[in-house]
């Protein structure tokens, strides 16, 4: 029987070669996977943490001025005491501290307070404590 050229197929190394490919590329997707799942852990931790750092800024912005007491106003300290409850993983520290015109520390009243609340989880990609600095600037009126 006569072959034609016009013959069209995949040869047994032509199939070989594109299962190869294929199986090398669903591995590499599959290695990403645990580390995606990791980031997008961690960038829900600190989402959280800026919360409810927000959220302690706000308690004391509302206070006003010369109701905030200057030092630390709020020790570190675990904000949940149940271990179910998703805050419990989280400590919080808050100060509040003068500042002048440059935002240096100063030891006395100078019309302008920092207040600085620092939230601290474990970082499971790290296998470290992180902590999330936020600062707001109140001045008297």
């Amino acid at each position: 029987m006569l072959k034609s050229n016009n013959q069209r197929g995949l040869t047994l190394l032509e199939a070989a070669i594109a299962i190869a490919v294929l199986l090398i590329g669903v591995l590499t997707i599959v290695q990403i996977f645990p580390l995606s799942f990791k980031l997008g852990k961690t960038a829900e931790q600190t989402t959280m943490a800026i919360n409810l750092a927000q959220a302690k800024i706000e308690e004391l912005f509302y206070l006003g001025y010369d109701n905030l007491v200057v030092g630390t106003v709020e020790p570190k300290h675990r904000l949940a005491a149940d271990s179910t409850n998703p805050f419990y993983h989280y400590q919080r520290q808050t100060d509040i501290e003068y500042v002048d015109q440059n935002l240096n520390y100063s030891a006395g009243e100078t019309g302008l307070k920092k207040i600085t609340v620092t939230v601290y989880w474990y970082h499971p990609l790290l296998k470290n404590e992180s902590s999330q600095e936020t600062i707001i600037l109140i001045s008297k009126k």
